[in-house]
């Protein structure tokens, strides 16, 4: 990942950093400085982990209903491909006059020192991961790798969210202190045999320079989009979709048309015989016998079916028979043919399919036009509703993006890296045809 071009940014704010993150580490940590004030919630049961939902099952529940949905899994990938975007590039961070940031490359040495680490942790496959937990669960769960004598930070790397969960709060700091990792959860608990205990960093409070006083060689760094009444784990903004119903009117509505289609679009007509027809068509037929009276109607039946069934009759000729009153000279229609209303070829729940993919695409936080559907159209609109809704859509990853690169100023800080190294996801905006190129890389 050498750096030979410049990288020019046009905002003028460095990536987030948390309380004293930024500091210089000198060993000690920062005993001298107040800590940031924990409330501490009442202990609920004498279990050490913190359940995730009221049977621990929670992200469980969560990926079962998303994979039931045919839209929700490609607008959570869409969010955090979007996110990654065109991936990490990083360099000394170096700010003009008039606010823009630029990404200056390294000497060959400290660009090979970096490179080796990102490579050894795979920082592609950390940061697709972590994007897709954290617009999945608004939870991220990254591993800190310690070497043996714990004089760098060797790798990171992402614990899947589903098989995370927090344990209580220390009542004595109010902070957490342990993750607990098992793939059998909900039913693993935190003293089985196959939960993982790894120690958890405070990212509030001087993370480098405590993990200095740490001696665990695996920890957890937390990451999460914050929202309001999450105790213990956030609560994704778009999980409102899951508690409005929407999601399952979405659901229910290709359910209803398949079996609609399985158990009513064969029947297009409905056939009335009066039982005048009979006697009139068949000379004595009040005399016949009860067999030969069903085999005659199914004859007529049966011919009826063909003329009126299959596209290989389409123009055929039907005949239908009618008697007149002498007295009153009213006519009386001996058979009635009725064409049933198709409402699938009609559109039923057309419109509420639409609504119910908007609603999702606004809870995810996806503009319409950015997966292909524009209101009122079906369709994605002209480039420019594309381009703009795209554009709009990148100005505001910011945060989140330096949520995910959280974890790599810890390792820039306890692993001696440039205290001006800064790193960024390289983004891309789309131009008008005017500027030349179709894109714009930041």
């Amino acid at each position: 990942m050498a750096k030979k071009d410049s990288i020019v940014f046009s905002n003028d704010y460095d990536a987030v950093f948390m309380p004293s993150i930024g500091a210089v580490v000198t060993g000690t940590g920062t005993a001298d400085v107040s800590k940031p004030s924990t409330a501490v919630v009442k202990k609920e049961d004498s279990d050490e982990m913190a359940l995730w939902g009221e049977g621990n099952d929670f992200p469980q529940l969560v990926i079962a209903d998303v994979r039931k949905d045919p839209e929700l899994p490609n607008l959570l990938d869409e969010k955090a491909r979007l996110l990654y975007s065109g991936g990490l590039v990083y360099g000394k961070l170096v700010k003009g006059k008039d606010g823009s940031e630029t990404l200056e490359p390294y000497d060959e040495t400290t660009t090979q020192k970096i490179d080796d680490w990102l490579m050894r942790s795979n920082i592609n496959r950390y940061l697709i991961e972590a994007s897709k937990d954290l617009y999945w669960f608004y939870n991220v769960f990254p591993e800190v790798i310690m070497k043996i004598d714990r004089s760098e930070i060797a790798a990171i790397c992402v614990q899947p969210a589903e098989y995370s969960r927090w344990s209580k709060q220390n009542p004595s700091t109010g902070l957490v202190d342990n993750c607990y990792i098992n793939a059998n959860f909900p039913e693993g608990k935190a003293t089985d045999k196959l939960t993982k205990k790894l120690a958890v960093i405070d990212p509030y409070y001087d993370p480098a320079g405590n993990l200095l006083l740490r001696k665990e060689l695996n920890l957890i760094y937390p990451l999460s989009i914050p929202t309001p009444g999450g105790k213990y784990y956030q609560l994704a903004d778009w999980n409102s979709i899951r508690e409005s119903g929407w999601l399952e009117v979405s659901r229910a509505i290709p359910k209803f048309k398949k079996s609609y289609l399985e158990k009513q679009m064969t029947i297009k007509y409905h056939i009335e015989v009066s039982d005048l027809y009979w006697g009139k068509k068949y000379e004595g037929f009040d005399s016949k016998t009860p067999a030969e009276k069903i085999k005659l109607k199914k004859q007529e039946f049966e011919a009826f079916q063909t003329i009126l069934s299959g596209a290989e009759k389409a123009g055929s000729n039907l005949f239908t028979a009618f008697i007149t009153d002498l007295a009153t000279s009213k006519e009386y229609s001996l058979w009635k043919v009725t064409v049933l209303n198709d409402k699938i070829q009609t559109g039923v729940f057309l419109e509420d399919g639409k609504d119910a993919s908007l609603y999702k695409q606004a809870a995810v936080g996806l503009h319409p036009a950015l997966v292909g559907t524009m209101p009122n159209s079906g369709l994605g609109g002209a480039g420019s509703n594309i381009r703009e809704a795209y554009n709009l859509h990148m100005l505001k990853c910011r945060a989140h993006q330096d949520i995910i690169l959280e974890p790599l100023y810890l390792v820039k800080t306890y692993n001696k890296w440039p205290v001006d190294l800064a790193f960024r996801f390289r983004n891309s905006f789309m131009n008008t045809l005017d500027k030349g190129s179709e894109t714009t890389k930041t």
